[in-house]
Order: C-alpha cells, then structure tokens, then sequence
C-alpha cells in the first residue's frame, strides 16, 4: 500500500507542476513607449512638485494606453490614474523614482499578458516605489489594490483550463 501512496503523491506533484500558469512575455520598449513612459515621468514629477494641471495630464495619458479597450476597461483605467495622482501628489519625487513610477505604471496598464505571478510581482514593485516616495500606506494601498482590476480589464491574455478549476 505504501508504493501506491508514493507513486500517487508523486503523481500529484507533477500534474500540479505542470499547471503552472507560464509568465507573459517580457515588455520590448520600442521608441512611442518610451516617449510614452518619459510623458508619464514627466506628469509623475509634476504631481509631486504641486502643478494641479499634472493630475489630469498623467489621467489622460495612462488612458490613452486603454483607448483599443471597451470602456469599462477604460473606465477602470482612469479610476487607477486618478488614485495614482491623489497618491503622488503627497508624496515627494526625484526624477529617477519619477521615471521607475513611470515604467511601472506603463506596465499596469500597457502591458496585456501577464501571469498572476507577474501581476504580484509589479504589486510588490509599486508598493516600494510609492513607499520610498513617503507617500502615506493608506493611499498606497489602495493605488496597490487597483493593479489587479486594471490587469482584469486590459488583459488580452486568454484563461488556461486550470486557472478557471
């Protein structure tokens, strides 16, 4: 009886292996990104430094990356923007972190095949640049919480049979 116990655990652990999801293929900025990512770095950093007109720049260029989705997802999109802008607009901004916020936030919105490993990863990754920019926890949770949400509404990624299991 102990054979066939080790034989099915051993089966069980390789079914399980095999059903990993597999990771979304790793953005390639070509130059309209990177123009893209310098405008939000831009906006980010104005945020931070108290221009009012920044907010609805930084809204409006997270939004345009929605602009070949339905309009929930845009909806969801620009929801996330402006809970990014309340966010940095308490907080304080060198160029540098600007430019990671930036990248990570052309990440959430622009990039539509990631794993739920990934997507926590880039939680975990905004977490720590919000953080370091002395923005207060409750409001980087909530911007922290909207990953998730966005990725739902952008994703062009189908479900696998055993992430619907």
């Amino acid at each position: 009886m102990k054979p066939l116990a080790v034989a099915a655990a051993i089966a069980v652990t390789l079914l399980s292996a095999s059903c990993r999801q597999p990771d979304g293929a790793t953005p390639t900025l070509d130059a309209q990104s990177s123009n893209r990512i310098y405008d939000l770095s831009r906006d980010l950093g104005a945020i931070a430094g108290g221009d009012a007109t920044a907010r609805r720049d930084l809204v409006d260029d997270l939004s345009v990356l929605a602009e070949e989705h339905d309009a929930q997802a845009q909806a969801v999109v620009r929801s996330f923007a402006e809970r990014l802008a309340a966010a940095v607009g308490s907080g304080r901004l060198t160029d540098q972190s600007a430019q990671q916020l930036a990248q990570t936030s052309w990440t959430v919105v622009g990039v539509t095949d990631l794993s739920d490993r990934q997507v926590r990863a880039l939680q975990d990754e905004l977490r720590m640049q919000l953080a370091s920019a002395g923005i207060p926890q409750d409001a980087v949770d909530t911007v922290v919480a909207d990953v998730p949400t966005v990725q739902r509404a952008v994703t062009t990624r189908p479900r696998r049979w055993y992430e619907v299991l």
